[in-house]
């Protein structure tokens, strides 16, 4: 019996995402490792960033692997529902937060404070960009609302 294409792409998703989350894996322990050889507090900043950021990666990556193999993923009306206003709440905050980024990286003169503020700006606004996409898709399950 032939296997589905769709069978297929999902079974090639969940080995590359497995591959990916190898490469995280790999990267915080490198990252790991390169702190432990600083001591200066601004590459270790980065690196910490940086090792945060691919843990959060994995993590990820283990959602959509398991979205894809064992636990589907469902979000009801109802269960948005329930949150969304504390959703819009804290979307005013992250754009208020991102005003604010925007605002002192425009201020600030100095190089290294400037990248960190660029780093905290495109961050936030990423914050935002997540919650606007909770909002479409509940514009996907309430065609009006």
């Amino acid at each position: 019996m032939e296997r589905s294409k769709g069978v297929e792409r999902t079974e090639r998703m969940v080995q590359l995402l497995a591959h990916w989350q190898e490469l995280e894996k790999k990267g915080i322990e490198s990252v790991s490792s390169l702190m432990e050889t600083t001591k200066n507090p601004l590459v270790r900043q980065f690196l910490e960033i940086i090792r945060n950021d691919s843990g959060q990666h994995h993590r990820v990556q283990r959602f959509l692997i398991d979205s894809l193999t064992t636990q589907p993923v469902s979000l009801t009306p109802e269960e948005l529902a329930e949150i969304w206003d504390k959703i819009e709440e804290h979307l005013k905050l992250e754009r208020e937060t991102v005003e604010l980024a925007k605002q002192l990286k425009e201020e600030c003169r100095f190089f290294v404070q400037r990248e960190l503020l660029e780093y905290l700006l495109i961050d936030e606004d990423k914050h935002t960009r997540m919650l606007e996409q909770l909002e479409n898709f509940k514009k996907k399950m309430y065609p009006y609302g």
